[in-house]
């Protein structure tokens, strides 16, 4: 029987069973009804705000799955995480969906939460795929290139994946530009931001800076390996740099506001500036 691992490296489960699981998937749920509260308000149609809802839900969890990604061993600040991603949403608006998956596999293959390297298939033809459909917008491509840039970080850091790894950041470099470049996205423009929106992103930016490292404990998914200290590092670097320039490229700061909150629930968490809640 072929296993999912012999086909790709990258992938996470989400196992129902587990209280952590079942927390951020009651979030995620609340945070789309509430979405759908507010969209009803300003739509009038209930039918036209599922489409928002269902985006919302997606970044919740999103924002969810990069926090276990930037701090394996702390589960309640994923749980913060997906929280001040509702918070997020309803401030500044929906974010980049694509920006933000291009973003969690950057930090996935840097960090190598699962044990295992890029496979063939992922090298060669998942993320750059990915990185083609990403890359429909500015933001998307710019986050693409962090995905890139990670693919090629994943060469040097401990236990190091093989050369295929800059094959497939070359790749997934050119499939970005190819998308952007096809669906005319450089033609769209630099979008401004509300005071909201750049407020987030100034937390963020701040809390990445401020987010102390540590010496992880937690074990990879597949190998059962402890997590290893350079990459964690490189993992939060890799995301609070490829953010940040995502902005820089696309404008909209509140494109990115998961992100931002993820970091600010990382630092939180990390200094004890919050109460335990939620499941450990």
């Amino acid at each position: 029987m072929l296993r999912l691992t012999s086909i790709t490296a990258i992938v996470r489960t989400i196992d129902p069973r587990l209280r952590t699981h079942q927390f951020h998937l009651a979030v995620a749920v609340s945070g789309a009804l509430v979405v759908i509260a507010v969209e009803v308000e300003r739509l009038g149609s209930i039918a036209e705000a599922l489409g928002p809802a269902a985006k919302a839900g997606l970044t919740i969890f999103l924002a969810w799955a990069i926090a276990r990604e930037i701090d394996p061993d702390q589960a309640r600040t994923a749980n913060l995480a997906a929280i001040l991603a509702v918070a997020g949403w309803l401030l500044s608006g929906p974010d980049n969906l694509a920006a933000l998956f291009m973003l969690l596999l950057a930090t996935r293959i840097t960090l190598r939460s699962t044990g295992l390297k890029p496979t063939l298939l992922d090298g060669l033809v998942f993320l750059p795929v990915a990185a083609f459909w990403a890359g429909r917008t500015v933001a998307g491509w710019m986050a693409a290139l962090t995905l890139a840039y990670a693919l090629a970080r994943d060469h040097r850091l401990p236990d190091p994946a093989s050369t295929r790894n800059l094959v497939a950041a070359f790749l997934s470099s050119t499939t970005a530009a190819g998308g952007v470049i096809l669906s005319g996205g450089f033609g769209s423009g630099w979008a401004d931001s509300g005071p909201l929106p750049l407020a987030l992103m100034a937390a963020g930016i701040i809390a990445g800076l401020a987010l102390p490292g540590y010496v992880p404990t937690s074990k990879t998914d597949y190998t059962g390996e402890i997590l290893d200290f350079f990459r964690l590092r490189s993992a939060r670097r890799t995301l609070l740099g490829g953010a940040t320039l995502t902005v820089l490229a696309a404008g909209g700061a509140g494109g990115l506001s998961a992100i931002w909150a993820v970091l600010v629930a990382a630092t939180l968490t990390a200094r004890n500036l919050v109460p335990t809640f939620g499941p450990a």
